[in-house]
């Protein structure tokens, strides 16, 4: 059974291999056309997926109308498709042509002078828009370590590792630890991390999302506290129909870490929060995020 199962792996990796590599001999156009194709086949297929994302959009849109809401899950099921066929040129194009997509970055300077400080950077972004673009990006830029979580397919994983490590990112598994992340830190080089997705309430603290508390990690704070280091949220968004991508790096306030676990867990969510209101239909609302509730409020899955 075990060799069956790790077979059927390898053949899933394999033909996501090939429709990638055939993603990234398209005109970027066409590959987005199709990919918003392929979305919108998702939407109309994958039932129970459509339904997160609409618990997810009735969440952060209440006053939003019924019909307002299906359109923009249209959007996002058409964005969710983009995002996986621009894996195509992201993983497999040279890298040269591959930083050519990114068409403007603003606040990189900022963070080339906080790492001057040499206390080391925090970065953290969203399952937003062309997140993958952004590992690129940071990877060719500064010195730094991405912390990742692995899927279930060990040869996907494979994939995945090379396509966002190519640039020079170092690349460290969630089940690590913190300690390369404390280390890249002591060397007073860069860390990146994606903290918007529901964690065990073993982990985590519950702090406002979109109005609704969501289980939440408390990583980002508790590293910049340990030395005082900078924290920027880096966003990457997808320009339309193949043009490219836009980055957007923002300082967090000088509040930030307070000190406070869940104080420091709001304010991350509220940046993570105003960087999706610019483009909502790029976010991840397949994922469910209000899985785990606290006492008093019911789980809406």
């Amino acid at each position: 059974m075990a060799q069956e199962s790790n077979l059927g792996q390898k053949i899933v990796a394999h033909w996501a291999a090939l429709t990638l590599r055939l993603a990234a001999l398209l005109p970027d156009a066409l590959r987005a056309m199709a990919g918003a194709a392929l979305g919108i086949v998702a939407m109309l297929t994958l039932r129970r997926t459509r339904g997160v994302v609409d618990t997810n959009l009735a969440i952060a849109y209440p006053a939003a109308s019924r019909g307002e809401r299906r359109r923009l899950r249209r959007r996002h099921f058409r964005a969710l498709g983009q995002a996986a066929l621009d894996l195509g040129p992201l993983w497999y194009w040279p890298l040269p042509r591959v930083l050519g997509l990114i068409r403007e970055v603003s606040g990189a300077e900022a963070v080339d002078a906080a790492l001057a400080k040499g206390r080391g950077v925090l970065l953290f972004t969203a399952h937003l828009g062309a997140w993958e673009a952004a590992v690129l990006y940071i990877g060719q830029r500064w010195p730094v370590t991405v912390m990742y979580m692995d899927t279930r397919n060990p040869a996907i994983n494979a994939l995945m590792v090379q396509g966002r490590g190519r640039s020079g990112a170092r690349l460290s598994k969630k089940e690590n630890g913190i300690r390369p992340l404390l280390q890249a830190l002591k060397q007073g080089t860069v860390v990146g991390i994606l903290p918007d997705q529901n964690v065990d309430p073993s982990e985590g603290v519950y702090a406002p999302f979109f109005g609704r508390p969501a289980c939440t990690t408390p990583l980002l704070g508790r590293l910049a506290a340990r030395q005082g280091t900078p924290v920027f949220g880096l966003f990457a968004y997808r320009l339309p129909w193949g043009k490219g991508f836009r980055i957007e790096i923002v300082p967090m306030g000088p509040q930030f870490p307070s000190g406070d676990a869940e104080r420091d867990a709001a304010a991350m969510n509220r940046t993570l929060e105003q960087a999706i209101r610019r483009a909502p239909e790029q976010y991840w609302w397949v994922h469910r995020r209000f899985k785990d509730q606290p006492p008093g409020w019911t789980p809406p899955y």
